[in-house]
């Protein structure tokens, strides 16, 4: 199955004056990436963002990231309070699949727990309230667990497969990002790019890793490449996901939602 990364600016955060609207933001990427499943998400610097503003905003998405990204019934217990969650808590959840659980316990139910050592043995964190016993295969951090008793309070590591949500990383560069994702597909997008056809787009599923690239509010790839001296089209293919735009420009969560939706559909046809 073909993995789907992104790569934004941290500079999107730049045009929004509060933290209520850059909190509004992170939350409406996270929101689009869990949609579509998305593997990674890079946020890197562009040329017209200095080192110290970038750090700012990216520990501002790490910290929002986490809250977005655990599970609502574990947040209690797993995040701490900070000064930029103010905001997150009028927001809608992203719900993941896994993190949509009903508060009664019934054996045999499967949920997303929080799993730790002590004493020898392993606990799980079923709730921000409730520690059951884990027994199985356990390792620490967040991972499948089957309700066995809840009366006994015991629970059996299950070690599922689960969606996460998309894993956070960020460079300190555009030339950064590319070398951290070497071996991916790139697609750069543009509306100086050519408009691709379906067979562009289900032709991603030839590739194992797809990387695909979002410029930032003022600055598009073009400019970004070439300020580190590169040329866009000889990084991969550029395509313009939104041909005929009757707007002045497109804001990136808009172009994320648009791209990711055409190249979702492409690869899900292929599949069938």
């Amino acid at each position: 199955m073909t993995e789907i990364d992104v790569a934004v600016p941290t500079s999107i955060l730049r045009v929004e004056s509060t933290l209520l609207l850059k909190t509004l933001r992170v939350h409406q990427v996270a929101r689009i990436l869990g949609i579509f499943g998305v593997s990674r998400i890079f946020f890197y610097r562009d040329f017209e963002t200095d080192p110290s503003t970038h750090r700012e905003y990216a520990g501002l998405i790490r910290k929002q990231w986490e809250y977005f990204f655990t599970p609502p019934y574990l947040r209690r217990r797993l995040v701490p309070r900070n000064p930029l969650l103010k905001h997150v808590g009028m927001l809608p959840p992203i719900r993941l699949e896994w993190f949509d659980v009903p508060r009664r316990l019934k054996p045999g139910d499967e949920r997303v727990g929080y799993v730790f050592k002590e004493g020898g043995g392993f606990k799980v964190y079923v709730d921000s309230s409730r520690v059951f016993n884990a027994v199985g295969e356990c390792r620490e951090g967040l991972g499948v667990i089957r309700i066995v008793d809840p009366g006994e309070k015991m629970a059996e590591c299950v070690g599922k497969d689960f969606y996460k949500g998309p894993e956070l990383r960020f460079a300190d560069s555009f030339k950064q990002l590319l070398e951290e994702s070497r071996g991916a597909r790139i697609v750069a997008t543009s509306r100086y790019g050519r408009v691709p056809g379906f067979e562009d787009l289900s032709a991603l599923s030839s590739s194992n890793r797809v990387l695909i690239l979002f410029g930032s509010p003022s600055r598009g790839l073009h400019d970004i490449a070439g300020a580190e001296g590169l040329r866009l089209e000889e990084l991969g293919d550029v395509w313009n996901t939104v041909p005929g735009q009757r707007v002045k420009t497109v804001r990136t969560e808009e172009a994320l939602i648009i791209t990711l939706g055409l190249v979702n559909h492409a690869l899900k046809l292929k599949r069938i």
